[in-house]
């Protein structure tokens, strides 16, 4: 099944991944910094669109080991919650809350965020690398829309001529999909959930790629899609 192939995935990779964050001088930082600007583009975009968050609450859908959850800690931020279907990612999380003097203000909750139920709504709701693995991206933006009272942010992977097939390659020997979008796709993907006012960041670095910044979620669906595929189908 995709669900547990993704899991199990991020589950035994999580100190791996967490590595593309760590703010260090080495030889694995040089590296990280040349082949995944990417990753440090978003996080760059992500926070400033996420603009003044002190005293607001956020909602870290896919939080990994927590480092935007962090961040906004750091930035002020009232409340933190960080949803991620993989336990150890959550570990992680919860570790470096603890270690950053954030614990207080951070929660980190090991589940499926389309099954958990959630009781209030967020002053801003990201989810950063997490449409790269959704066959059904509609249903999730517009759950990500149902919980927000003010911004929604997302990042949605590019389609590249070589990056993007290297990629697709590498995960699918492990049984991950992975999924692709143009532009336009995006533009429908964030209508259907029901966003009548967004805008798209491109992420021009190395694998490309967009950050939606949706505001005004009408709980509409304006455009009927269907059963919708993204480019990596």
């Amino acid at each position: 099944m995709p669900f547990e192939a993704i899991r199990d995935y991020f589950d035994a990779r999580a100190i791996t991944f967490d590595r593309l964050y760590k703010d260090d001088s080495g030889w694995h930082a040089l590296v990280n910094r040349l082949l995944r600007r990417a990753v440090f583009e978003r996080f760059e975009i992500t926070l400033r669109e996420s603009r003044k968050v002190e005293g607001t609450t956020i909602l870290d859908v896919g939080c990994g080991p927590g480092r935007y959850a962090l961040a906004y800690a750091r930035m002020g931020a009232r409340r933190v919650v960080g949803v991620d279907i993989a336990p150890r990612m959550v570990d992680l999380a919860a570790q470096y809350a603890v270690a950053a003097g954030v614990a207080d203000r951070c929660e980190f909750v090991c589940a499926d965020f389309m099954d958990v139920k959630i009781m209030e709504r967020f002053d801003l709701v990201l989810a950063v690398g997490v449409f790269d693995y959704l066959s059904s991206p509609v249903p999730f933006l517009r759950r990500m829309g149902e919980v927000s009272r003010g911004r929604v942010i997302a990042t949605f992977p590019g389609c590249s001529r070589v990056r993007m097939h290297l990629r697709r390659a590498r995960y699918a020997i492990r049984g991950v999909p992975i999924f692709f979008y143009r532009q336009d796709q995006v533009d429908r993907i964030a209508h259907a959930a029901g966003f009548r006012t967004f805008k798209l960041v491109p992420i021009r670095s190395s694998g490309t790629g967009y950050v939606f910044v949706g505001a005004g979620w009408g709980g509409k669906q304006d455009v009927c899609l269907g059963d919708y595929q993204a480019s990596g189908a």
